[in-house]
């Protein structure tokens, strides 16, 4: 049994959804979950099996086993009241891991669950939602024709999500054109995780939308790249980023911080495990970080450690406050199961569990944002030039 530990809060509709939250993985995790079943748990599991032989037995309508079995394990995961936890079958887990790896195929929404309902927070340029004019800030009230107002994140990832080539009908309310209908091509994305470029004042501009695998040095090499064209600091934009890979977060938030930590976390009945900066930082480039509410987990531990050490400003709004951390088990079915095991800790100790990050400069609006992020950001060059 395989482990991977993720960081997410937001769910990615390319057609694989993710949910948001810090994922880590990797041969390592894998040490603490031993795919074989202990004495005790076979003697409990004997429950089960005892009433799936009476349901196929004796069911008046024929049960399909798989369903049963699947049916049952949900059940388990429900009981946790965790909101987080999911179980995947083979197909599902397939998908599930290739969005963490970065690969895509849907429709290109970000979306977030909040208390009117699922509301999109980003709309991935030349997808599919982009070309048909759905906007930031709308929500999902049905899909084909299905009312989804009451339905979990998850849920409605299910039902968006499909092959590319498919056609997806979405409700929308809640955006300037009111409560419309609109019908998508599902089709493979692909996402320009890193978007980077150098802006009229000299600020190098790098774009991060989610932590996929392979990212942190990817963000390496665009700082790099602009810092050669002469960027004189770097504004890193995390909105709208839902989280990913913890390995990555730490990758990403030690390019610029040099050594200490950068998060910490607790399991449970374990002692509090440390990750610390990795060394070979752009230590003196001067640093703002973009964040708005759809910057979730993984997104939050580099702001937060950011801050923490003093390192650079954080401009926009609050952070979406998730400070738990989800591993996902592979079983020995080829399927996963996903579930919260420890919560983490910004070098100062903090939890940012439903507070999140706040920005040093409260700034509303994106453009209004990125203006702000500049001009701090030549101010510190300026003090860092001695001027």
């Amino acid at each position: 049994m395989l482990t991977r530990i993720a960081a997410t809060a937001c769910a990615l509709v390319f057609l694989a959804g993710v949910t948001q939250a810090a994922y880590s993985r990797g041969l390592a995790d894998a040490g603490g979950a031993p795919s074989a079943v202990s004495a005790d748990n076979g003697r409990r599991l004997g429950v089960v099996a005892e009433v799936l032989d009476q349901l196929e037995a004796d069911a008046v309508k024929a049960p399909d086993d798989s369903k049963l079995v699947d049916g049952a394990v949900d059940g388990m995961l429900r009981a946790l009241d965790d909101p987080y936890a999911q179980y995947f079958d083979l197909d599902e887990f397939s998908e599930f891991n290739d969005a963490l790896d970065g690969e895509f195929s849907g429709v290109g929404l970000v979306l977030e669950e909040g208390p009117n309902g699922v509301r999109i927070v980003s709309v991935l340029d030349g997808t599919p939602a982009a070309e048909a004019g759905i906007t930031e800030g709308e929500r999902i009230i049905s899909v084909d024709g299905s009312d989804v107002r009451d339905k979990a994140i998850n849920v409605i990832v299910e039902r968006v999500k499909g092959e590319a080539g498919t056609d997806v009908t979405l409700g929308l309310a809640g955006g300037q054109q009111g409560r419309h209908e609109v019908t998508l091509t599902r089709r493979q994305i692909d996402v320009p995780n890193i978007e980077g470029r150098l802006l009229e004042d000299g600020s190098g501009y790098v774009r991060l939308l989610q932590f996929t695998g392979g990212v942190g040095e990817a963000v390496r090499g665009e700082v790099e790249r602009l810092v050669t064209e002469g960027a004189s600091g770097i504004v890193l934009d995390l909105r709208g980023n839902p989280g990913g890979l913890l390995p990555e977060a730490i990758e990403v938030a030690s390019i610029f911080i040099e050594d200490g930590q950068i998060v910490s976390v607790q399991e449970r009945e374990a002692e509090r495990r440390t990750y610390a900066a990795r060394g070979d930082a752009l230590s003196d480039l001067p640093l703002v970080v973009l964040v708005d509410k759809g910057s979730a987990s993984a997104s939050e531990i580099v702001a937060g450690a950011v801050q923490d050490s003093g390192r650079g400003d954080i401009v926009g709004t609050s952070t979406f406050g998730k400070g738990t951390v989800q591993t996902i088990q592979t079983l020995d079915s080829g399927g996963g199961v996903k579930f919260t095991t420890a919560e983490y800790f910004t070098p100062s100790g903090d939890s940012i569990e439903g507070v999140g990050v706040q920005p040093d400069q409260v700034v509303r609006g994106e453009d209004a944002q990125l203006a702000a992020a500049q001009r701090t950001l030549q101010a510190a060059v300026a003090r860092a030039n001695g001027g």
